[in-house]
């Protein structure tokens, strides 16, 4: 195990972390600590624990001992490997899933609305706060163009005018992970992991891919095999070695 010193600053801390599947331990009692804005690299061999790691801070799974910690009141954005949808699901379902707090966000707005229509006079205030205080947290998470910052994605990454109402089955692997990439990336949140993002993406557009990223301005946690990307665009890396994590 390798303590690292807690930073002054964290939008990110894992303290004394484990998580083990079966007779396998991934991690034994990890501690890390991530700044807002800050741009790391995961490393590490086949089967070390990156995947698991990001799923980890992604809340896709839980720790079994320790304490995680994510203050990101911006969003948390998760582009895992595989899509998380079955094949029966719409494209608008995979961009709901990546939109999923600012649709939320939404829905309450929405139920606020209706609220204050059938509200009796004396509450009126009351809910009106509450609706204000909703879409002033709203307007700060960029929902009102979401949609919009989609469709620019999905045009960025070879997939402009993509029906809504399409199956994902009826999409290529390819397809599907560019989909999950545009969807991601336009929820703008303010912690961003990408797990292997460049799969399936030409030289063309992992060179698009780098421009947007390199002026992101919330904290990235990334995973890919692709050196050249982690060089350029990481500034410290977190290296996972048996069972422990050392970052540089």
């Amino acid at each position: 195990m390798l303590t690292l010193q807690p930073l002054a600053v964290s939008q990110l801390t894992l303290s004394g972390v484990s998580k083990r599947y079966a007779d396998r331990v991934m991690f034994d009692a990890v501690d890390l600590s991530i700044r807002p804005g800050e741009k790391v690299g995961v490393i590490g061999d086949n089967g070390a624990g990156k995947s698991t790691l990001l799923r980890l801070i992604a809340n896709r799974e839980v720790p079994d001992n320790g304490e995680l910690i994510v203050q990101a009141p911006g969003g948390i954005g998760y582009l895992a490997q595989t899509l998380e949808l079955p094949p029966t699901a719409t494209v608008g379902e995979a961009i709901d899933l990546a939109l999923s707090d600012i649709r939320e966000l939404e829905s309450r707005m929405r139920t606020a609305e209706a609220e204050l229509a059938a509200a009796a006079p004396g509450n009126v205030d009351r809910l009106l706060g509450g609706y204000t205080a909703l879409a002033a947290r709203f307007e700060a998470r960029g929902g009102y163009p979401a949609d919009a910052r989609v469709d620019a994605a999905l045009h960025g990454l070879g997939l402009p005018e993509l029906d809504r109402n399409r199956l994902l089955g009826s999409l290529s692997g390819g397809q599907r992970q560019r989909l999950t990439l545009a969807a991601t990336l336009a929820s703008a949140p303010e912690l961003l992991l990408l797990d292997e993002p460049t799969n399936h993406l030409s030289p063309a557009l992992v060179e698009d891919l780098e421009q947007a990223l390199d002026g992101y301005p919330g904290a990235v946690v990334l995973v890919t095999h692709d050196r050249r990307m982690r060089q350029r665009f990481t500034g410290r890396r977190v290296e996972l070695v048996q069972n422990s994590c050392s970052m540089t």
